[in-house]
């Protein structure tokens, strides 16, 4: 139902390539209709101290890719309220007629470029 969902940016990495001995990967940024909702604060414990990471629970038409090492591919990953989520979860829910995909992301911890800087290269 588009009646909850609102334009979000999704980043979608491609298959990384091996550029002067550094493995970088390309990424595509793309506006997809989703219903974003917070779900819950949890805290890590670092070196550096405890931080609080944001999880969102995502309703959307089409799949989000979760990380697969085995394929070298890093997961979607979701611009909200200034900070990037990456995709931890992803299945698809036939339960109801409106059938859609819903997605588990995660905070990410490292700094990643603003939307809007699409095909550019990221090392890894």
């Amino acid at each position: 139902m588009n009646f909850f969902k609102r334009s979000h940016t999704f980043r979608r990495y491609q298959k990384p390539e091996y550029i002067g001995g550094y493995q970088t990967a390309s990424y595509e940024d793309m506006a997809l209709p989703a219903d974003v909702q917070t779900m819950e604060n949890a805290s890590i414990t670092a070196s550096d101290g405890t931080r609080s990471l944001q999880r969102l629970k995502v309703f959307c038409d089409l799949p989000l890719f979760t990380e697969e090492e085995g394929l070298a591919q890093k997961a979607d990953r979701l611009f909200h309220q200034g900070k990037w989520f990456s995709c931890t979860a992803c299945r698809l829910s036939e339960n109801t007629p409106l059938r859609h995909y819903t997605a588990i992301f995660t905070e990410c911890l490292d700094k990643e470029n603003p939307p809007g800087l699409s095909g550019e290269r990221e090392s890894i």
